[in-house]
C-alpha cells in the first residue's frame, strides 16, 4: 500500500521534478520528500458479516526545505504545503487515487495543514498527515 502511495504521491507537481519520494526515509538534503506510515491507527474501520472491510490507511507526508529568518523563504514552505493539500483535494473530487490492486478507493486527502516538524540551523522538515480510506472485499 505505503508504495502505492508513495507513487501517487510523485505525480503531484509542486514537487521538485529532479527529487524521488522516499518511503519512511529523509535524506539529508533539501528539497527532499518521503512518504511515511502511519502508526497508532487500526487500519479496519468495520467489518460485515462476509468479511468485507472498511478501512483507512494514514500516511505523512514530509519535505526538507531550507528554513531561516527571510519571511518570504518561510511562507513559500507553507504554500507549498497548501498547494499539496489543494491538489488532493482536486484529485478526491475527480476521483483520481493511487492505484491498488485489490482494493476500492473512496477518498484521498490531508486531515492537518503543513507544519513544522523538526530543524535544525538552516533546515526544516515540514510534514502533513494525510489519510486515505478504501473498501476491500473479502
Amino acid at each position: 500500500m505505503i508504495e502505492s502511495v508513495q507513487k501517487y504521491v510523485e505525480k503531484c507537481p509542486y514537487l521538485d521534478e529532479f527529487t524521488s519520494v522516499n518511503i519512511n526515509y529523509l535524506v539529508d538534503k533539501v528539497k527532499a520528500y518521503s512518504v511515511n506510515e502511519g502508526v497508532g491507527y487500526d487500519p479496519i474501520i468495520s467489518k460485515d458479516i462476509l468479511g468485507n472491510m472498511n478501512c483507512q490507511f494514514q500516511f505523512s507526508f514530509d519535505a526538507k526545505f531550507y528554513w531561516n529568518d527571510e519571511l518570504e523563504n518561510n511562507v513559500n514552505n507553507s504554500k507549498f504545503f497548501e498547494h499539496f493539500r489543494n491538489w488532493l483535494e482536486e484529485n478526491n473530487k475527480n476521483k483520481i487515487f493511487p492505484e491498488i490492486k485489490g482494493v476500492t478507493i473512496e477518498s484521498i486527502g490531508a486531515i492537518t495543514n503543513g507544519y513544522l516538524f523538526a530543524t535544525n540551523s538552516d533546515e526544516a522538515i515540514f510534514r502533513i498527515s494525510c489519510i486515505m480510506y478504501y473498501f476491500k472485499e473479502r
